[in-house]
């Protein structure tokens, strides 16, 4: 009779540090979040897509369900991350055209601390389907980011409030070839939500499309800044595969791949503070660019790839490493269009191929 029952249940509340900076900043790990369990906190997750100690080996490698042990697993866990991002002055000063030095606006301060606390909820489940062959389903928040600055800092034309969430659930199934060996495979559903809002010159972008000083001090006379924000969201596919092996009596490999997701984010913008009769005066096209409507975005979140390695030294000591790669050079640029394709923002991202060992 096979046996049911909840075999293992891991709760945790863990504080970690995390990415501290803009989303137009991101570096190294950038928005994607680790802390996908509560048993890898101990470790800081190192050498995870060989470690198969619960059910949340779904998200790390989908083929250590089958060294569960037999029944129902359960694992769920809540991370609070206390993010710190403060931006810090070495020297800025203003630029603009000397001709029209009402389009300039205030330098502006540092932006306060940008970061916060949140919370990164997970749940994993698995359990026997038959001899050698587990399923279970994965919950959890894969990437992630909030930052907020003062509305008034320096850096605002770039960016004051970015949060990118996303929603992942996960479907698996893995099976033993061997004592030696298996594979898994998981589907992955993820949702994205998004919303990035930046302060708006409307006088000097008034200058830069007339090239005229009367009109970019007309339309500073009437209205220098507002806010522009962009809401949006999308669903997508990915899958996860993975295998486990036993390399040596007490040595166990781990090789895992987590795929890109590609959206199509759909949203709004909305402008704020728009000196709508002067620009309509100057230029109809002018005022028709800072209108509110509806916006596209197209984004490819990354792909991941880890290799990694579990040796148990003694009944007490194990050892655990991993190399993994993110694929980061995927996002090159966000890149906002409205609905009848023209442009409304660029902004160069730089993201490079990430690689980290634990």
């Amino acid at each position: 009779m096979a046996r049911s029952g909840i075999r293992k249940t891991a709760l945790s509340l863990a504080v970690a540090g995390a990415f501290a900076g803009g989303v137009s900043q991101a570096h190294a790990a950038a928005f994607a979040l680790i802390a996908q369990n509560a048993s890898g906190m101990g470790n800081a997750y190192a050498g995870a897509a060989a470690a198969a100690e619960d059910a949340s080996t779904i998200y790390y490698n989908p083929a250590g369900m089958s060294l569960l042990p037999g029944g129902m697993q359960i694992s769920a866990g809540l991370a609070l991350i206390n993010l710190s991002a403060k931006f810090s002055d070495s020297g800025s000063t203003q630029t603009g055209t000397p001709a029209v030095p009402s389009t300039q606006a205030p330098l502006g301060g540092t932006g306060g601390d940008a970061g916060g606390l949140s919370g990164v909820p997970n749940f994993y489940f698995a359990a026997d389907l038959a001899k050698d062959l587990k399923v279970g389903v994965g919950i959890s928040v894969p990437f992630g980011l909030k930052t907020e600055y003062d509305p008034d800092w320096m850096g605002r034309f770039q960016a004051i409030k970015s949060d990118i969430l996303t929603f992942n659930i996960n479907p698996s199934i893995a099976y033993k070839l061997s004592e030696d060996a298996s594979l898994g495979f998981g589907l992955n559903y993820q949702h994205l939500n998004a919303e990035l809002s930046n302060a708006v010159n409307f006088a000097a972008a008034t200058f830069g499309a007339t090239g005229s000083a009367a009109a970019a001090n007309a339309v500073a006379a009437a209205g220098q800044e507002g806010t522009a924000s962009v809401k949006g969201s999308d669903d997508g596919w990915g899958y996860n595969l993975g295998a486990m092996f036993k390399v040596a009596p007490d040595t166990r490999m781990g090789l895992s791949y987590r795929s890109s997701i590609k959206y199509h984010v759909k949203g709004t913008v909305v402008f704020s503070g728009v000196p709508v009769a002067t620009l309509q005066g100057i230029s109809p096209a002018l005022a028709a660019a800072f209108s509110d409507g509806n916006v596209n975005l197209d984004v490819e979140l990354p792909a991941s790839a880890s290799v990694a390695l579990q040796h148990k030294l003694d009944p007490k000591w194990t050892l655990l490493g991993d190399v993994t790669w993110t694929g980061w050079s995927s996002i090159k640029q966000l890149v906002v269009t409205r609905e009848n394709g023209t442009t409304l923002s660029t902004t160069p991202e730089n993201l490079r191929q990430d690689s980290g060992q634990r």
